[in-house]
Formats: structure tokens, sequence, C-alpha cells
């Protein structure tokens, strides 16, 4: 039985096509190996892109093996081994475009301008794009939009050579949430802490804010300005990502909306008030 394996092994198509079984199993291994380690690591930029490679080496394995088995492949590859310069001119124009891409891809690994995670800004000539790194392979770098939540697939070398605003490493996002009140309650002393008070409170409260700086008095310092009908109030949101500061704000004016009423503070809105008296 042993005999009758051996000999069917013995035929270059039946070996060619086991090595290529093989190679597809051991890809398939070492990605799988790959994703479980990746899923257990914060920054896998550096494994993302190790997997690429080692991924590679092994399908080139391969793939010299099955030339191997060719005499005809055999005869031409010790023509042009004879010739390295002949070689690595013919390799260089075939893979110009990918060695390039590899190369630029080894570089972001090294210097690490961002994490997988991370929200960046790649500012390209006249074009910008903001997202988040999804991945780094050995030919491209993936981004999710964060206006369309697309993915977009950037070249290595095209990335390294771009503008990289990393927004993630800049600490909190920050953005300005203003509720505007009527003069009447704002010239209320009594009226106008209260709302300061609650204003304060929604914001430290709510579960996707970062704010940390506060006052004697334990709450956020509230900025006052006085436009043509209304005072403003302002408060600086502090959130972890832009999108949690959207959500945020939307969930601390929900809860104004409730608490402010309640309190006896009026929103300040555009109305006509027509006093006098109807003559018939």
């Amino acid at each position: 039985m042993l005999d009758k394996i051996l000999k069917v092994f013995e035929n270059n198509y039946v070996l060619a096509l086991t090595y290529v079984v093989l190679c597809f199993l051991i890809v398939k291994l070492v990605d799988r190996i790959f994703k479980r380690i990746i899923s257990h690591r914060e920054d896998s930029i550096k494994l993302q892109f190790l997997n690429g490679v080692i991924k590679i080496v092994i399908v080139i394995f391969f793939l010299f093996r099955i030339g191997a088995l060719s005499k005809a492949l055999t005869s031409f590859s010790n023509t042009i081994l004879m010739s390295s310069s002949l070689i690595v001119v013919v390799l260089g124009f075939i893979f110009q475009e990918g060695l390039s891409n590899i190369i630029h891809g080894f570089i972001i690994t090294m210097f690490r301008p961002f994490k997988v995670g991370d929200r960046v800004e790649i500012n390209n000539g006249n074009e910008r794009l903001t997202g988040y790194v999804r991945e780094v392979s050995l030919r491209h770098t993936v981004i999710t939009g964060v206006v369309d939540n697309a993915e977009y697939i950037i070249p290595n070398s095209v990335l390294d050579n771009c503008v990289i605003r990393n927004l993630t490493t800049v600490g909190n996002n920050k953005y300005p949430l203003k509720v505007s009140i009527t003069y009447k309650d704002a010239a209320d002393e009594m009226k106008l802490r209260l709302a300061k008070s609650i204003f304060s409170a929604a914001v430290l409260d709510n579960d996707l804010t970062r704010n940390s700086v506060v006052n004697d008095d334990g709450e956020l310092n509230v900025k006052i300005d006085l436009s043509e009908s209304s005072v403003d109030l302002t408060v600086f949101v502090e959130t972890r990502t832009a999108e949690d500061n959207f959500l945020a704000a939307t969930q601390i004016k929900e809860k104004l909306l409730k608490e402010f009423p309640e309190a006896g503070i009026t929103f300040a809105y555009n109305h006509l008030e027509i006093s006098g008296r109807l003559e018939t």
C-alpha cells in the first residue's frame, strides 16, 4: 500500500497539486494564528505586517518547489541564475510598485505614526481624509472614513508620502456646547447660578464626557455671552472621539430640555409679543 502511495507521488502533477494544497493550508493556519494573537493585542500594526511577510515567504517557497518539478523551468532558472544582475533588473521592473509598497509599509511599521484603531487625518495635496486605521498589510493600509463609513484602501507608498495628523494622540476632543436663556432669567442671580449648575452637572454626569477641570464649587466654568435677544451659556465638552462628542452633546441637550423648565428657567427663542388694545 505504501509503495502505491509513493508511486503516485512520483508523478510531478500530483506532487505539484500537493504543494498547492499545503501552501493554502499553511497560509490559512498562519493567518488564523496571527488573528488570534492580534485580537489580544492593543497595538497590532507590527503583527499585521509580519503576518503578510510570512505568508509571502511561504508562497514564494512553494512556488520554487513547484517550479523545480519541471525540467524546463529548472533549466531556465539555472540559466537565469548565471546572471544575478539580470535577475535584479527583471525583478525590479516587474515588482517595482509592489516592492515600493512593502518598503514603505516597513517604514510605517517601524516609525509607527499611528496604531490600529487610531483616528487620523490624511492630507494628500488637495484631498483630505479623516478616519480610523483598521489594517496595515504588505501592500496597503485600510482606513474607515468618518464621514461615509467607507473603507479606503491606500497603497503604503502613497500613505508614507502624505501629511498624517494623528487625532488620537492629541488628547480629548473638545467642542463648545451653547445654550441660550432669556435676559429675564439671567438677570435673576439665583436662576443664573442654577442654570450654570444644571448645565455643568449635565456635562459631568454624562458617560461619554471626560471633563476634569472644575472650579472651587466642583462645577465646570461656564462662559457667559450677551447676544441680541438672549444670554448664551457655553461649556467645552471633552470626549474621546468626535463621534462621542456628537452623541454626548445630543444627550446633554435632551437633559437640559427637561431640567431647565423644571427649574423655572426659560430657553430664549425668537418670538413676537403684541400688546395694546383692540379698538372696534
